[in-house]
């Protein structure tokens, strides 16, 4: 029988600097590949080996060991690997150095508002387009363009930044799936993996201890 590879996992832990709390989450050499995301802080990447591609809504920036780059607040992004050797880092995630990391349309503003309201993780986008008075087509198309992200995409990070707030408050993992909008504790693991590269559990560990 063919032996079944072993699971990758970012690490995760919360230090303080100047007495705020600092997140930093590090990914040892792998062919590390997100989902397209944001942050609520300003992410601090130092590429430490390999090579990868930044993936931006306007375009796309290519990083090697040594770099360094700041990522702002709320701007959607995607790291891919460049090689099958992948690439290994270390993030930071600071106090966003601004109010907003990048102005949008009001269209796209008005889009990720209604987003934010859903009780749950059925995005509906005929819905969000009549309430926008717009075409499904033309606010998908527009949406994209300005975020970088789909507008189901989108609505999931909303609602994994709402399970890190309640994670980050010693919430049980299966409430906080709950309570944001996830069917179940599972598919909040599936979700945050996919996203983060650890489990919910892992990130609220890291809170855990640095309380």
């Amino acid at each position: 029988m063919r032996a079944r590879p072993a699971l990758v996992r970012t690490a995760f832990a919360v230090g303080r600097e100047a007495g705020v709390p600092v997140e930093t989450i590090a990914g040892k050499r792998h062919a590390w590949c997100f989902r397209p995301h944001f942050h609520a802080g300003d992410e601090i990447v130092h590429v430490l080996a390999g090579r990868a591609r930044l993936r931006l809504p306007h375009g796309f920036r290519d990083v090697a060991a040594g770099d360094t780059l700041v990522v702002p607040a709320g701007v959607v992004h995607r790291f891919e690997p460049l090689d099958r050797q992948g690439w290994a880092f270390v993030s930071r995630f600071v106090p966003a150095s601004r109010a907003a990391a990048r102005e949008t349309t009001m269209l796209a503003a008005r889009a990720a508002t209604l987003l934010a309201q859903r009780p749950s993780l059925r995005t509906d986008v005929a819905a969000l387009a009549r309430d926008c008075a717009v075409s499904e087509g033309h606010l998908s198309r527009a949406f994209h363009r300005e975020t970088g992200s789909s507008l189901h995409n989108f609505h999931m990070l909303l609602a994994l930044q709402q399970a890190k707030t309640l994670l980050r408050r010693q919430v049980p993992v299966v409430e906080a799936a709950l309570s944001s909008g996830f069917h179940d504790q599972a598919h909040l693991n599936r979700e945050f993996v996919r996203t983060y590269g650890m489990t919910p559990a892992v990130f609220r560990g890291g809170w855990t201890a640095a309380a």
